[in-house]
């Protein structure tokens, strides 16, 4: 009896299964996921986008987004000459105001140099390997992360203010921080170090005594 009873809700699993699909191959608004953005409401229907128990290809993107002429594109995203991995990148049925861009940087060539897309921001003085600094999982740039306080390659990032050049500078230091008679040796302004120690990211405090 147990085994009959088994073998009911076996088929009548199946016959609800096949119910369902039959509903939704040919009812388009059932298989409705959401709103479609506003870039791509004047679609007319779910087949301009989607192959029935396919989903959607890279090909049929490509039917109404064309790349072959990069030159004419933004430099930020001259990267879509490669023409697939667009599902990678573009979710749709998010809503009529959505971004449905979330670009994955993992998907670049190692080769690629951060600086061919984006502004670069730093003029140059953090060298050209971004990564150094920012991650590159996900479309927004991570926070920044301050070297190790013991660095010395502060001037990299930060110039001494005009103060530091003026000629009573270097005397003033002179006659607070060193006993009378005792000859110094000017500091060096590129040598930060010397004078101010990292204790957060935003202030930089400076110890009395010059590090030798």
């Amino acid at each position: 009896m147990g085994f009959v009873k088994i073998r009911f809700y076996k088929w009548l699993l199946i016959l609800g299964i096949i119910t369902f699909s039959v509903w939704l191959f040919f009812v388009d608004d059932a298989a409705q996921p959401g709103e479609l953005s506003s870039a791509h409401l004047p679609v007319s229907t779910c087949d301009n986008c989607h192959i029935p128990w396919q989903g959607v290809s890279n090909d049929q993107c490509l039917s109404c987004h064309e790349f072959s002429d990069v030159t004419a594109l933004p430099p930020r995203i001259r990267f879509h000459k490669a023409e697939k991995f667009c599902r990678e990148c573009h979710t749709e049925h998010r809503g009529v105001n959505a971004d449905i861009s979330q670009v994955k940087h993992t998907l670049f060539n190692g080769k690629l140099q951060c600086t061919q897309c984006h502004l670069a921001r730093h003029h140059g003085l953090f060298g050209q390997n971004c990564r150094e600094c920012h991650g590159i999982t996900t479309w927004k740039v991570q926070g920044f992360r301050h070297p190790p306080a013991e660095t010395k390659e502060c001037n990299r990032c930060h110039q001494a203010p005009a103060s530091h050049y003026a000629e009573q500078f270097w005397s003033r230091i002179e006659s607070t921080h060193f006993p009378k008679g005792e000859p110094s040796q000017p500091v060096p302004r590129e040598e930060c170090w010397r004078c101010h120690t990292v204790h957060r990211w935003s202030h930089l405090m400076m110890e009395h005594a010059l590090r030798r």
